[in-house]
């Protein structure tokens, strides 16, 4: 008997909107219980309603674009009339609430509240097509542009609240417009894979595979780092104890090295719990059972699933269990103390003189960037004073380069506390930044051929 035999038009009306309900309920609820204990449910009836005005400023968006370009190419429509209003008003949306509570918030809120928006957004958007799509177009949009949605809102809701939250420098914005642009570009990846409509739709849970594991990092940096409340007590930025933080881990190394101690590995996987593993092996026998079909009766799928091409019986019934299969095996997989505990050798030394010819002191500069760097001093540096450092590299000196101290850590009353300082650059200085990483991939190039195939190259 047809699947759908015998069920009214209205039964097939409402599954549709059920669909996108129940879609919203799993994966916001799926990310809510794996990860975040966080804020109350105030914060969370903000973000819904927020993801549901943010809907209607994309929409009011792309109506206009359509009005001003109705003959736009198929890739420009799935950028300018999809993929640019949709995530430039979540985006929006997530800035207003973080200007009024960022100070008070960490990246977990962040993320979690992006995610809620991207969510609510999703639904309602999946609510409005499920009118206007047939039965199994319409499960396949739910099933798949939901998650999209809420993985895109969670990514810039973190990167966005970390962009209020760091030390205010040139290109300090790059990597939150970086993001930005990035979901920009996957969610129009997806739209022009959807409106192809035949062989495109099986693509589309490897871009959901991508978003997934850039969320899951993600969410790994905001367990592992403070409240930023926490981190304003020192007058420290997010930026400032990321640098910190990774000194930390190479003074380990260090002092591990020279005392002799072993140095404990930290997987950078967690265990599969049993009940996960259960779940994903039961998810991933629907698809092994469903190829049976595709592959030995072909001919029984229209009959009992009526309407279905064969391109969304693959999407829906093999490659989206798989996927979710993947989602229930591999949530929370990355291990949290990989990314804060692990001690991490130091790839490159990198001499740095502190000081004025009458005041100077040679140490050594960690974790240098476009930022700055981490030194250990014996002196103690006025903060906010501009000062000189000089730096000796593979070979080159770098003098004259403007450094001004910003944090300080020094115990008077601790003799055998290393002290130490943080110092950002007024102005980058770009030739310093590219031969400190010319000469660091020179020298990850060498060790993978050393490691791979024993091959010695000749050091200078």
């Amino acid at each position: 008997m047809p699947f759908f035999m015998g069920r009214t038009e209205i039964w097939l009306e409402l599954t549709k909107p059920i669909a996108a309900l129940l879609a919203a309920w799993f994966y916001w609820g799926f990310y809510k219980k794996t990860y975040y204990s966080g804020q109350g449910s105030l914060a969370t009836v903000t973000a819904i309603f927020s993801g549901m005005v943010a809907t209607g400023i994309s929409l009011v968006w792309e109506v206009q674009v359509f009005d001003f370009f109705p003959e736009l190419s198929q890739f420009s429509r799935a950028i300018f009339t999809g993929a640019l209003p949709e995530e430039s008003s979540k985006a929006l949306i997530a800035l207003w609430y973080f200007r009024r509570v960022g100070k008070t918030l960490s990246l977990a809120d962040g993320l979690y509240f992006g995610l809620t928006v991207g969510t609510s957004f999703g639904c309602i958007e999946n609510i409005f097509y499920s009118f206007q799509l047939e039965f199994w177009p319409s499960l396949l949009r739910a099933g798949t542009s939901l998650p999209l949605h809420a993985f895109s809102g969670g990514i810039l809701g973190f990167f966005l609240l970390r962009n209020y939250q760091i030390r205010k420098a040139a290109f300090s914005s790059f990597e939150t417009w970086l993001a930005f642009l990035g979901v920009i570009l996957l969610h129009g990846i997806y739209n022009g894979l959807v409106a192809d409509g035949e062989h495109g739709i099986l693509f589309v849970p490897v871009l959901l595979g991508l978003s997934f594991i850039v969320l899951e990092f993600l969410v790994v940096q905001a367990q592992v780092t403070f409240p930023f409340e926490m981190m304003q007590t020192e007058n420290l930025f997010l930026d400032d104890y990321s640098m910190i933080q990774k000194y930390s881990r190479y003074d380990s190394w260090l002092r591990k090295t020279q005392t002799g101690e072993s140095i404990t590995e930290i997987p950078l996987f967690r265990s599969l719990s049993a009940g996960r593993t259960l779940i994903a092996i039961l998810l991933f026998g629907i698809p092994i059972f469903c190829l049976n079909f595709y592959l030995f009766s072909p001919q029984l799928i229209p009959y009992y699933l009526i309407s279905i091409d064969f391109q969304q019986f693959i999407a829906l019934f093999m490659e989206y269990p798989t996927w979710l299969g993947i989602l229930f095996l591999l949530r929370g997989f990355l291990n949290p103390s990989f990314f804060q505990e692990r001690i991490l050798k130091v790839p490159l030394f990198l001499s740095v003189t502190l000081g004025t010819h009458e005041e100077e002191e040679p140490t050594l500069a960690y974790s240098l960037s476009i930022r700055g760097f981490y030194s250990p001093v014996t002196r103690e540096p006025i903060l906010g004073k501009v000062t000189e450092a000089s730096f000796y590299i593979a070979g080159k000196s770098f003098v004259g380069i403007k450094a001004m101290p910003v944090w300080k850590n020094f115990r008077q009353e601790d003799p055998n506390h290393e002290s130490g300082a943080l110092y950002r650059f007024p102005n980058i200085p770009w030739t310093l930044i590219g031969w400190r990483w010319t000469v660091r991939i020179r020298q990850q190039i060498r060790n993978s051929f050393d490691i791979l195939y024993g091959i010695k190259f000749r050091r200078n």
